[in-house]
């Protein structure tokens, strides 16, 4: 490296520094009940001490903060995770608006998962330094066969590129360079790459083996057209979103990747042995399964096969995760016209209701298993010592009532209190 890139990085550096935010005070949580992202119950008499935007303690030891909140009677547990988003689609100055509703609706991580990353990485740097409040952001390229590329979104998330040629939404054929896809896709910010559409099981294990040198996490839906979910298992995927397109492991491969969401859940049974091999497979492989629950059986993906798709797949999210597959909430979106909070909490509670998992498993879903699907979990996901300290505080045990997420005292992102509710007096 020459001495003037050195000289020119060096500069760059010390003026992201001093964009950054001034260190947190202490602040302590004292006497809170804890949930603490793991999966077990719910610990009462917790103090947590966090300092410098990381968990310094947990536990019961006397502890003392710059700043402390009185948790009796309150119950602390991990900042939410949606590991299902994606931020294009509204002007920059709105969308950071909406970030700022959905942390102080209780979400601290996103996770994008196919978008314009020139607007995603923007927004992102924009609140790691502090000029919005908004949640942490990770996000993924997007690689897909030539069939997808007249997909109206991706044409408007490619705007100044021929759609397919954006180093963050990638057309892959049988002459592409896969090493500078992948290397394009890492330099655009991307920690992971999504694999969409029109992709047959060669071409995915040809982009797994890439990635996997690159070091890059591969994710995807759980059905590529014509590869199927097996395939992706084999690519080396370690995250698949959408549980209704598991369905096309039973059927055989089409390149029609319109009817995704429109498959022979009569003829493929949730408890039979195809779908038992797959998520067994994905068990064997740590692959975890984003299910979107919420937005296939009520909301916008809503439709006249609803009646029979939405029992399959909220029973094979049930198995999924008796069998032992780590589950990461995610919406596909972020928040519903009128609604004042994330739309996370409405997947939480199909999660309870509809896919029968427990509050304690729901919560996890959207804390350490959330932050394992996106490969974080060394650092998020749980409240623990040394971990990023980003914590939801509620007035209510959701332990209890999976709605009880809802019921918002504290947001603390990084060690700072970003937003109080007012409750009863106490």
């Amino acid at each position: 490296m020459s001495r003037a890139v050195v000289a020119i990085f060096l500069v760059a550096s010390v003026a992201v520094l001093a964009q950054q935010p001034p260190p947190a005070p202490s602040l302590l949580i004292r006497n809170v009940t804890l949930i603490d992202g793991n999966g077990g119950p719910p610990q009462a008499g917790v103090n947590v001490l966090m300092r410098g935007g990381r968990v310094v303690s947990v536990g019961r030891d006397a502890a003392e903060g710059d700043v402390t909140i009185d948790g009796r009677g309150l119950f602390a547990m991990p900042g939410l995770t949606d590991a299902h988003v994606h931020l294009s689609g509204m002007p920059w100055a709105e969308r950071a608006d909406q970030l700022r509703r959905v942390l102080r609706g209780g979400v601290t991580m996103v996770y994008d998962v196919a978008s314009d990353l020139r607007n995603t990485s923007d927004l992102s740097r924009a609140a790691m330094v502090g000029e919005i409040e908004s949640p942490s952001i990770y996000y993924a390229a997007l690689f897909a066969g030539a069939a997808f590329f007249t997909d109206p979104r991706v044409v408007s998330t490619s705007r100044g590129y021929r759609p397919g040629d954006a180093p963050w939404n990638r057309e892959i054929g049988p002459g592409t360079d896969l090493v500078r896809a992948v290397a394009e896709a890492r330099g655009a910010g991307a920690t992971s790459i999504k694999l969409y559409a029109a992709l047959d099981g060669p071409t995915v294990r040809r982009i797994g083996d890439e990635a996997q040198r690159q070091n890059v996490r591969l994710i995807a839906h759980s059905t590529v057209f014509p590869a199927k979910p097996s395939d992706l298992v084999a690519a080396g995927v370690k995250m698949l979103a959408h549980t209704a397109y598991l369905v096309w492991e039973g059927t055989p491969p089409s390149p029609d990747f319109s009817k995704r969401a429109r498959g022979d859940f009569a003829g493929v049974p949730a408890d039979g042995p195809v779908i038992t091999r797959l998520l067994q497979s994905m068990k064997d492989n740590d692959v975890t399964l984003n299910p979107t629950l919420w937005i296939f059986a009520e909301g916008p993906a809503k439709d006249d096969m609803s009646a029979l798709r939405t029992p399959w797949m909220n029973a094979v999210t049930k198995r999924a995760q008796d069998m032992g597959v780590v589950i990461a909430a995610g919406v596909d979106s972020l928040m519903t016209p009128g609604d004042p909070l994330p739309m996370i909490h409405k997947e939480l509670e199909v999660e309870v209701t509809g896919a029968k998992l427990t509050p304690l498993q729901a919560i996890t879903s959207a804390t350490r298993g959330a932050a394992h699907a996106i490969g974080v979990d060394d650092i998020r996901g749980t409240v623990a010592p040394g971990k990023i300290a980003d914590v939801l505080i509620v007035d209510a045990d959701p332990s209890a009532d999976i709605r009880n997420t809802r019921r918002i005292r504290y947001v603390v992102k990084d060690g700072r209190v970003v937003h109080t509710q007012a409750g009863p007096a106490r």
